[in-house]
């Protein structure tokens, strides 16, 4: 199966939220280079940062996920992805 970067990120807490997002969702998501980064923050820069990687088929809907803000439903009570 071929992955794909859908997004990248210079921290591990930013990072496992937005991996626990997608796989919450269904899509097998994996972190590449976290355990390097961690190692010492300076690898992320020598490595191009903690990698979300996920399945090419998935690659549309996950980014798609990432970019949705479902913030303002913590206020209203309602659930994520739910309609009006």
């Amino acid at each position: 199966m071929k992955r794909v970067v859908v997004a990248t990120f210079d921290d591990i807490f930013n990072a496992h939220l937005a991996l626990g997002r997608l796989q919450s969702e269904g899509i097998d998501a994996v972190l590449a280079d976290e355990h390097l980064v961690q190692t010492d923050w300076l690898y992320s820069i020598a490595v191009g940062g903690i990698r979300l990687r996920v399945p090419e088929k998935d690659a549309a809907r996950a980014a798609a996920l990432l970019a949705r803000d479902d913030s303002g439903l913590l206020e209203e009570g309602g659930e994520p992805g739910a309609p009006d």
